[in-house]
């Protein structure tokens, strides 16, 4: 039985990694898309004003207003891919470990 539950727990897991990965695609290729079809536009925007674009036109796309295209998991992806470098410094931190000196090895 505990063969059983182990696999099971493995392909839970794979199922959520295969999850994140279609995500991750999807927001891809939405990515990719605009890019190919508005360089030249959003090449003459600012930075925040071209993500607050493609932020706005990925909710429509895949947030509620999709319908049955909505995709909550990759608007996720795209909203923190997009978000703004102050917001995404106020959210994000990291432990800065000091190296040992040659006293403390």
């Amino acid at each position: 039985m505990s063969q059983h539950s182990n696999l099971q727990e493995a392909l839970g897991v794979l199922d959520g990694r295969l999850r994140s990965l279609h995500a991750l695609t999807r927001a891809n290729s939405f990515l990719v898309e605009i890019l190919r079809n508005e360089r030249e536009v959003l090449e003459k925007m600012d930075g925040d004003v071209a993500r607050d674009m493609l932020r706005a036109r990925a909710r429509r796309h895949f947030g509620a207003e999709a319908g049955e295209n909505a995709c909550p998991e990759t608007l996720k992806v795209l909203e923190t891919a997009l978000s703004h470098p102050r917001e995404a410094a106020q959210t994000e931190s990291a432990q800065i470990i000091p190296f040992p000196s040659r006293r403390d090895a």
